[in-house]
């Protein structure tokens, strides 16, 4: 196994799929925007803006809301696709990867909901005047859907193993820090400096802290007894070097920087 090729193929999907999943969860703002008919909407590469003062309270929320909804049934759909998809390879590692950065967009903005107020469910939890005690309590709620649903994509990681890695606790641990652990810290310094500039702190909370979440994948891959037809035989075609990620991460810092300037509307 070639451990080198596999973090990089391994970095380059985490960063991929963190600034789709991000730029989807911006565009979920935008588009709900546009449906009601807010003024000033623009699309940038780490937020979306617009007017929210003249519409009703239902409009405002609908706004907000929708960058949450879009994140949430992209972690949907993407777990199903994970579920239907038979070969593990880096396609599929994409896959999963878009998965756990759609659920954590969701549930990440639940648990921060009593620190920053202008945050998403931090605006919504404003908007209806939740005592702090509830703001909390969805905090919480967003502590164990992240701890549940990493759960259940760690068993996809997993089957990305042969069955020798599996067995081995050596081999394991090595195994996992090369597909997950590294790559999850290579992948935050490389989509923190995809965020600048940022207008707001919390912009640079999520690529810092949020891919943190999958640490709980990762302690359940080590830990946890697993076996599935679906586990790989063989590392080889994971240790490739792939033309196709190489060109699709080019592509992931252009549109992210052409979405400095926004798109406006």
């Amino acid at each position: 196994m070639n451990k080198n090729i596999l973090i990089t193929n391994s970095t380059l999907l985490f960063c991929i799929a963190t600034i789709a999943t991000m730029t989807l969860h911006e565009g979920g703002h935008f588009m709900a925007a546009l449906l009601v008919h807010a003024k000033n909407a623009s699309l940038h590469h780490n937020y979306a803006s617009y007017t929210l003062e003249e519409l009703p309270l239902q409009a405002q929320l609908i706004t907000v809301a929708g960058g949450l909804f879009l994140s949430l049934l992209l972690g949907i759909f993407f777990h199903i696709l994970c579920t239907l998809y038979s070969k593990r390879n880096l396609l599929f590692l994409f896959l999963l990867y878009m998965s756990a950065f759609g659920y954590i967009a969701f549930g990440g903005y639940l648990m921060i909901a009593p620190l920053f107020s202008n945050g998403d469910t931090g605006f919504i939890c404003n908007a209806l005047n939740f005592p702090i005690w509830l703001t909390i309590l969805v905090a919480v709620g967003g502590v164990a859907f992240m701890f549940y649903t990493m759960k259940k994509l760690s068993c996809y990681f997993v089957e990305m193993a042969t069955p020798d890695i599996i067995i081995d606790n050596q081999e394991r641990r090595a195994f996992f820090n090369t597909l997950i652990k590294f790559p999850l810290y290579f992948g935050i310094v490389i989509t923190t400096l995809l965020n600048l500039p940022v207008t707001a702190f919390i912009s640079l909370v999520y690529p810092l802290c949020s891919p943190l979440n999958l640490l709980w994948s990762y302690g359940y891959c080590l830990d946890a007894e697993y076996s599935g037809p679906k586990i790989n035989k063989t590392l080889n075609h994971l240790c490739k070097i792939s033309p196709v990620i190489i060109i699709a991460f080019v592509i992931t810092i252009i549109y992210n920087r052409l979405l400095v300037y926004g798109v406006h509307w």
